[in-house]
């Protein structure tokens, strides 16, 4: 039975039937989104869409305080195929450490190099651009177990044609120009009611 105590207590990822535990989170650096995501944070091991409307909305905007604060601490952040490359200068205005941020570009072994990133256990965060061509079942939950296996949060940024119920996580966040922030949370609680605002909020 002792055994049986220690592993309800330790495990994050049991649920006991009254409340859902917590998760261990790092500050999105935003208080207001803080007090809005279930685990006071961005839950670590864990996937997060994000959903923007169009794309480009703010989605690397609500990151920059996560990537300036893991790049500092000498943990590597890897985007990996975005769009558009990002200024180097408003990274660093934001207070990213350049060294420390790695863009991968090249769709072919996108997939690949996020799962792999997931599992060297040291980075600080791993973004993820999708298109709907490379969105499956078998791939997204390859990510999810290689995220659930390590620290970084892994965001997946999906545009709306790439939107898929495949996806099976924790949270869902659409952005719209602002940017203006929609959390759509599914919680071992039940489901949590979309919040609306601003990231000035």
């Amino acid at each position: 039975m002792n055994n049986l105590d220690q592993l309800l207590t330790t495990r994050q990822d049991i649920w006991r039937g009254t409340r859902r535990p917590q998760r261990k989170s790092v500050s999105t650096g935003c208080p207001t989104l803080d007090q809005r995501l279930p685990d006071q944070g961005w839950p670590c091991g864990q996937l997060i869409e994000l959903c923007p409307n169009p794309l480009g909305s703010g989605e690397l905007e609500i990151l920059l305080p996560l990537i300036a604060r893991q790049t500092q601490r000498t943990m590597p952040v890897m985007l990996i195929t975005p769009p558009w490359i990002p200024c180097p200068q408003t990274l660093h205005n934001a207070g990213v450490d350049l060294e420390h941020c790695l863009i991968l570009r090249g769709d072919k072994h996108a997939l690949w190099a996020t799962e792999q990133a997931l599992k060297s256990g040291l980075c600080g965060a791993v973004i993820v651009w999708l298109s709907s061509q490379r969105v499956t079942e078998a791939a997204i939950r390859r990510l999810q177990l290689a995220c659930e296996n390590g620290p970084a949060p892994l965001f997946i940024v999906a545009t709306q044609q790439a939107h898929s119920v495949l996806i099976k996580h924790a949270i869902k966040i659409f952005i719209e120009p602002g940017p203006t922030v929609q959390i759509a949370s599914l919680s071992l609680d039940g489901p949590t009611p979309s919040m609306t605002f601003t990231r000035s909020d």
